[in-house]
């Protein structure tokens, strides 16, 4: 199994379906059907995964993929018992691996965010200049 190092509090849910390698509308189904996976939502009501969320969803592929366990089964299982520390540590390991993807991916997600400033701080001058026109 995969194991990696946490280097940030907070994961996405598109981040936790890269390093997990499950996608993210399987993230969502799981949610709803897993009481244990409930992830906190941002201010901006976007998932917000910790690692414990993460090796809640990596004990879920586990179950499901690998053991071939039916989505009941699974529940019942993870029902009875908590995430382990084995689990967490594995998890860990898994985003230290992950790290400098993850690190590119938060980059270029600063460029494109300045880039749109830009454009529109562009646009609000040229609005600007059209109200002095019209005034």
């Amino acid at each position: 199994m995969k194991t990696f190092q946490a280097k940030k509090i907070y994961y996405s849910i598109s981040e936790v379906s890269r390093i997990t390698k499950v996608p993210a509308y399987l993230l969502r189904y799981w949610e709803s059907e897993f009481p244990i996976l409930s992830p906190s939502r941002n201010s901006q009501g976007n998932r917000i995964y910790t690692n414990k969320d993460v090796a809640i969803v990596l004990s879920i592929k586990n179950l499901i993929q690998d053991e071939g366990f039916t989505l009941e089964k699974a529940k019942s299982l993870l029902l009875g018992k908590s995430v382990s520390s084995e689990m967490i540590d594995s998890t860990n390991s898994l985003l230290e691996q992950n790290r400098e993807e993850l690190k590119i991916n938060d980059k270029l997600m600063s460029e494109r965010l300045l880039k749109r400033k830009k454009k529109l701080i562009e646009a609000k001058e040229m609005i600007e200049e059209m109200l002095k026109i019209l005034r």
